[in-house]
């Protein structure tokens, strides 16, 4: 199941309706800050980390909140060619539901709907949930690395660009498909 492919119901994320999507305000910060330390432990980011991918207009973070409890949230980061996907996060007690999913369908969107070619992001090789998912939405293995003692990878998400080619009179439509580079 990807992003780019149309969902039958039974395929569709489970997202239950008090859910909302929205755009973070500074106000969240407290709750994104909390989210962070729960999801990475001490490898989480700043309060002024947080302040500036909250605040800054060259960041776009997206909060998932229930009842006015932010459950999680994604940070991109916007460039010309390549998007960067700095974090994605969901509550412990919220995962396996479609969350995480949907946040990333989101950034791909976000990305492609910005005429970048890429969106990249980084996981831990431990963290097997993560990386499950970001290969069944068409991402490859670009580099391994370590970073503060634990084997991390970045991966990549070419993404489709469209463009008109002309057919004799008429012009068509035409869409490359993402590729995986594993």
């Amino acid at each position: 199941m990807t992003c780019t492919k149309l969902l039958s119901p039974a395929e569709e994320p489970v997202i239950f309706p008090p859910v909302v999507s929205r755009q973070a305000k500074a106000s969240d910060i407290e709750a994104v800050v909390e989210l962070d330390r729960l999801c990475f432990g001490r490898r989480a980011w700043s309060v002024r980390a947080w302040w500036e991918v909250v605040t800054l207009p060259e960041w776009t973070t997206v909060v998932l909140e229930d009842r006015g409890e932010v459950i999680a949230a994604s940070v991109l980061l916007p460039a010309a060619a390549v998007f960067w996907l700095a974090s994605l996060a969901v509550r412990p007690g919220r995962r396996r539901r479609g969350l995480g999913r949907a946040l990333l369908c989101d950034a791909l969107a976000r990305a492609r709907d910005s005429s970048a070619r890429w969106l990249s992001l980084e996981a831990d090789r431990a963290n097997r949930v993560a990386v499950e998912l970001y290969r069944k939405e068409d991402f490859g293995l670009l580099r391994r690395f370590r970073e503060d003692g634990r084997w991390r990878q970045e991966m990549v998400h070419r993404l489709g660009r469209r463009r008109s080619v002309r057919a004799g009179s008429g012009e068509r439509q035409t869409s490359a498909r993402p590729v995986s580079l594993i």
